[in-house]
């Protein structure tokens, strides 16, 4: 098998998952919307048994809950949005055989840009929510990962365009 065949077989892996992340992902926003709202309007309220376990142990209130279901749900949901792009690089990677292309680079960077950029829009969101809510010590998950993902897939495009360039010129020759 050669590295290509590797390297491609590796790509339909990274799409399947993205595929099966992507999914949870819209399962998870759905939910958790469908929670907040039947929370929020009280069709599900404090004397459902589970609802009242949860608020006296967690100590929080039924608007706290609703703001924390809420941000989980816009956290899911700009996590599911970097996954459909993501799933969208590895179909077309499968697609044109080779990821060492300048148009594979540049999706990579594309994707790097977008990652940064859609974490710090979701954490600005998520702290809002749950300042407003009152539960700042609560806010403890640290989107920061996401950042650090896009500056590695910044990188990887230089890489990859670095490869693109080496196959072209092994292609001349």
């Amino acid at each position: 098998m050669s590295n290509l065949e590797k390297i491609q077989k590796g790509m339909r892996v990274l799409q399947i998952l993205s595929k099966i992340i992507l999914i949870f992902a819209i399962v998870g926003v759905a939910l958790t919307s469908i929670g907040a709202t039947l929370v929020a309007s009280d069709v599900l309220n404090m004397e459902n048994q589970f609802l009242h376990f949860l608020s006296v142990t967690a100590e929080i209130s039924k608007g706290q809950l609703v703001g924390t279901l809420t941000a989980a749900a816009i956290s899911l949901l700009f996590g599911g949005i970097i996954t459909a792009f993501t799933y969208r690089y590895f179909t077309a990677e499968l697609k044109e055989g080779t990821p060492f292309t300048n148009a594979g680079a540049e999706r990579i960077k594309q994707l790097g840009i977008m990652e940064i950029v859609l974490s710090v829009i979701s954490m600005g969101i998520v702290d809002g929510i749950y300042e407003k809510i009152g539960l700042t010590e609560w806010n403890r998950f640290d989107d920061a990962g996401g950042i650090t993902i896009g500056i590695c897939l910044i990188l990887l495009a230089m890489v990859i365009r670095y490869g693109a360039e080496l196959e072209h010129k092994t292609k001349a020759k």
